[in-house]
């Protein structure tokens, strides 16, 4: 299992290989390439090495939609959505909370088989945290009630559109919202708070820390690490003593269920209940917004060849093998 400092180093160099990647997948000349829309020889999948291997993800996917793309090229997260906006790609995976989607001219695809469970987020913190901090509670509930999707989507947007810093798009936010109310109390404890590596978490962990240094908490900043396991095994082993985690991601890749849970109420309480029992897990209060994964394509490529759901994205694939 790696560490905490081994993880980030692991991040940085994902993201470095993404790179590569990216540079070898322009340079193959794709046949998503600059020219008209729909005009697509072979298509090409871009998606993280995570969506790539876990269940509710692509091996999945292709088995439930019954087709498989020409070639499939794993790279970080945050380049798949300039591969596709770029041509360098057919389709690609992302989140239906990214504020690229709209803004790089993407659309995602209908899920019309409900393959992807509901994803909403809950921090995350083991009982004895809980115990020691029971205030915990009280103060993540107004952030939980106030992030809807469109909120989540604006902020995802703020970062990975218009290039803001994390840090200051989370503190604006929550004085916003009237949140942070300064009124520390001194010694609160300390505690550490983690999060994956990708934009959105990276914001909740931002906002995690806010909320809790307002509080009067000295917190240890265990953000940005490299995948759900790693930051899971760490709230476990207690190296991290909070964190936000999807309900369906604990549903499917902690507790290892095989159905999909799609009403938001029903998967949460089903996961609150079972990660209590087995690992002593709190679940505090969920967000609204659901962060699922979604399939996407270059809008004026969807419209040019008709295709509006995955089954119509399947069936044209398998039409033209």
């Amino acid at each position: 299992m790696l560490s905490l400092k081994q993880s980030k180093k692991m991040t940085t160099l994902v993201a470095i290989i993404s790179v590569f990647a990216l540079l070898l997948v322009g340079c193959a000349g794709q046949a998503g390439a600059p020219g008209e829309p729909g005009e697509i020889d072979e298509w090409t999948f871009a998606t993280n090495h995570e969506f790539s291997v876990r269940p509710d993800g692509l091996p999945e996917l292709v088995q439930v939609y019954d087709f498989e793309f020409d070639n499939v090229e794993v790279m970080d997260l945050g380049i798949t959505y300039g591969a596709l906006q770029e041509n360098r790609v057919s389709a690609a995976m992302g989140f239906g909370t990214d504020g690229r989607i709209a803004a790089f001219d993407l659309v995602n695809l209908v899920d019309d088989k409900n393959f992807f469970p509901v994803y909403n987020p809950a921090p995350v913190v083991r009982t004895d945290v809980i115990e020691q901090y029971p205030e915990l509670e009280e103060l993540m509930q107004p952030v939980s009630e106030a992030l809807d999707t469109d909120t989540m989507i604006e902020l995802n947007r703020a970062v990975d559109v218009d290039d803001k810093d994390v840090t200051q798009v989370a503190v604006d936010w929550l004085n916003s919202e009237g949140i942070l109310t300064g009124e520390q109390v001194e010694n609160a404890g300390e505690i550490s708070v983690g999060s994956k590596e990708f934009t959105e978490q990276l914001l909740l962990g931002a906002i995690t820390i806010a909320v809790l240094e307002d509080a009067g908490f000295d917190v240890e900043d265990n953000t940005n690490l490299s995948g759900s396991v790693v930051v899971r095994e760490s709230l476990l082993n207690g190296d991290v003593d909070i964190y936000w985690e999807y309900t369906g991601t604990a549903w499917l890749t902690y507790l290892e269920h095989e159905e999909a849970i799609t009403d938001p109420v029903e998967c949460y309480e089903a996961v609150k209940q079972e990660d209590l029992e087995k690992n002593d897990l709190v679940w505090l209060d969920y967000a609204p917004f659901n962060n699922t994964y979604t399939i996407m394509m270059r809008q004026a490529d969807a419209d040019a060849l008709g295709i509006e759901s995955i089954s119509d994205l399947a069936e044209l694939i398998n039409q033209r093998q």
